[in-house]
């Protein structure tokens, strides 16, 4: 999906596809990604247990539907609370919901600044033993470090991630 989701945004940015043709992509995929999440049946007994979203001013999903297919195809148990969530309420759903990890998804678009005082104060809101991991085209994630957030670069930086997790926990 990802060198498809490229050709369709720089179609989008050519002009080459309506805004509609690229939500229309975008649903479209979603659903197949759904169904093949639905079909994983990964229950609540799978580790670790992953909860996945973006921040408040984040409303692109598809890369945080496409961590959550991959989280789940390697026995994670995940719990997505999709798009635009307030930084103060991933802290408390990690919490309440006994999430080891918290994915973030970032695209291109948002302001460095956000991000990076988000992922700042969500940490300083987590327990240290819940770890933050981040991805997405957003510059800002490669440039800044923040401390005790971890940077995926790509997909298949998460199986390597997970192994560590599972490796530190006996």
């Amino acid at each position: 999906v990802v060198p498809l989701n490229k050709l369709i945004g720089d179609a989008w940015m050519n002009g080459q596809l309506e805004i509609f043709e690229e939500h229309f992509y975008t649903e479209s995929v979603t659903a197949v990604l759904r169904q093949g999440i639905g079909g994983l049946g990964n229950g609540v007994a799978a580790s670790p247990r992953v909860l996945l979203t973006t921040f408040p001013q984040e409303s692109h999903g598809l890369g945080l539907l496409m961590a959550e297919a991959f989280l789940a195809q390697q026995g994670c148990n995940c719990l997505s609370l999709g798009v635009q969530t307030p930084v103060p309420d991933i802290a408390r759903a990690a919490l309440a919901h006994g999430a080891s990890i918290v994915v973030l998804s970032f695209s291109a678009s948002l302001n460095p600044k956000d991000v990076t005082q988000g992922l700042a104060d969500l940490r300083g809101l987590l327990p240290p033993a819940v770890e933050i991991w981040t991805g997405g085209a957003c510059p800002v994630l490669q440039r800044r470090s923040v401390p005790g957030v971890y940077v995926l670069d790509s997909f298949a930086a998460i199986e390597p991630e997970l192994l560590r997790w599972r490796q530190a926990r006996p």
